[in-house]
């Protein structure tokens, strides 16, 4: 039984305590510094493109697109033109004259 009264008697201190609490009065400005003083005292850091906003990269995109397209539509026409030219090794042995007579090693 003395515990309950011990814990009635706490707990009523605790409501008086409450009640005695007075409102802290703070300037209006209080918030508006404070966010201030954070936004000061964070240090962004800056990445190493931060100029390479999206609407750059979406211009990056689409010319390396052009690019690869142009190059592969240039790949297949000009590969129709070149069906009668020698292919492979020894195309190119005729391009840098590699070409001999003699089986040497040692050109």
């Amino acid at each position: 039984m003395k515990n309950k009264e011990v814990i009635n008697q706490q707990v009523e201190d605790t409501f008086k305590v409450l009640d005695s609490i007075e409102e802290v009065k703070v300037n209006h400005f209080f918030k508006h510094k404070v966010l201030q003083q954070i936004n000061v005292e964070k240090a962004e850091k800056k990445s190493v493109f931060y100029w390479f906003t999206p609407k750059l990269q979406l211009a990056t995109l689409c010319i390396l697109l052009l690019l690869n397209f142009g190059t592969i539509f240039y790949l297949f026409n000009n590969s129709v033109d070149n069906t009668n030219t020698v292919s492979g090794i020894d195309a190119f042995a005729q391009e840098y004259s590699l070409q001999s007579e003699n089986n040497s090693i040692l050109n």
